[in-house]
């Protein structure tokens, strides 16, 4: 029997015991409904609602305190002026625990659409890569002993294609 009903039952009894009942419902409804215990029920409750959020913070503090040093890594690439040449990214993502050399790197570029993969274009980036801006390419013109000149082209990675990549290698990683 729920309390509801019991408190029907009692209240259309018209005995002594009905009486009883409907007198002990009134004391524990007036003890339920009392300051004290309304107070007393407020005050576990927030315990508890204090009790969870120390332990998300807790929890958050962790991870934060884990995650500093990439944070504060992937800060100083991000403002870094300075481009790297591809084979310093491959040794930056090994530091950061993604196993690849630079061979691998690039024709994991190569393959993915970053860089380009024959002809005189060879390892140049490509159109989307550039608008992506995380590629630079540096010419520059060597005077030759013979009185040529040569221009040479080097791809070099952004400090947000730094980023960018460190990012996609651990996402990939973690997947």
């Amino acid at each position: 029997m729920k309390l509801s009903m019991a408190k029907e039952v009692s209240m259309t009894e018209n005995n002594e015991k009905g009486r009883q009942a409907r007198l002990y419902f009134i004391q524990c409804e007036e003890a339920w409904n009392s300051p004290e215990m309304v107070l007393s029920r407020a005050n576990q409750l927030s315990s508890r609602m204090i009790e969870n959020y120390t332990k998300r913070i807790s929890s958050l503090e962790f991870t934060i305190q884990q995650q500093a040093p990439k944070l504060l890594f992937a800060d100083a690439v991000a403002t870094s002026n300075t481009s790297i040449l591809i084979g310093d990214l491959a040794k930056l993502l090994k530091q950061n625990g993604i196993d690849t050399g630079q061979r691998r790197l690039f024709e994991h570029l190569r393959t993915n659409g970053y860089l380009m993969k024959q002809g005189s274009s060879y390892n140049m980036p490509t159109q989307r890569a550039m608008e992506m801006k995380l590629f630079e390419v540096k010419e520059r013109t060597i005077n030759n002993p013979d009185g040529s000149v040569r221009l040479t082209r080097t791809t070099k990675v952004t400090g947000k294609g730094q980023q960018y990549f460190i990012n996609l290698f651990l996402r990939n990683r973690m997947n």
